[in-house]
């Protein structure tokens, strides 16, 4: 016959296998996780309703509000606008650009981006956004 458990024996719980669980997980993550660059120029995008990502990098122009701009993260001035967007075409073999401006940004500098890529044969101009919350 078993002798009961009396009241003052402790029980040990053995935590072996959860570190051991806790530890993988800790592994999998760290070489699983993908490190991406932050953009240099800071811009606050405007919110959408209906958005969806676009799934592929392509080539992503950044227009701040006061009309500082960069190509796929390098600083670019208007004069060098062209020539360095034909040079990133030319790298990312895409016909698609991705337009990340600021909710206060003149329509004047984001007329000027979208005439040069028309010239360069761009064909889809894709602007970023951030997802609105929808309270339900």
């Amino acid at each position: 016959m078993a002798t009961p458990i009396s009241q003052h024996e402790e029980q040990d719980l053995n935590l072996t296998p959860m570190i051991d669980c806790v530890f993988l997980l800790l592994v999998f993550f760290m070489v699983t996780t993908v490190f991406k660059q932050p953009y240099s120029l800071q811009v606050e995008l405007p919110e959408a309703q209906q958005a969806h990502q676009v799934e592929e990098k392509k080539l992503v122009c950044s227009i701040t509000a006061d009309g500082r701009m960069e190509i796929n993260r390098e600083p670019v001035t208007k004069a060098q606008l062209q020539q360095v967007l034909s040079h990133h075409k030319q790298q990312t073999r895409s016909l698609t650009l991705i337009v990340r401006t600021d909710k206060t940004t003149e329509h004047g500098h984001l007329l000027d981006l979208l005439e040069v890529a028309k010239g360069m044969g761009i064909e889809k101009v894709v602007l970023a956004t951030e997802d609105k919350e929808v309270e339900l």
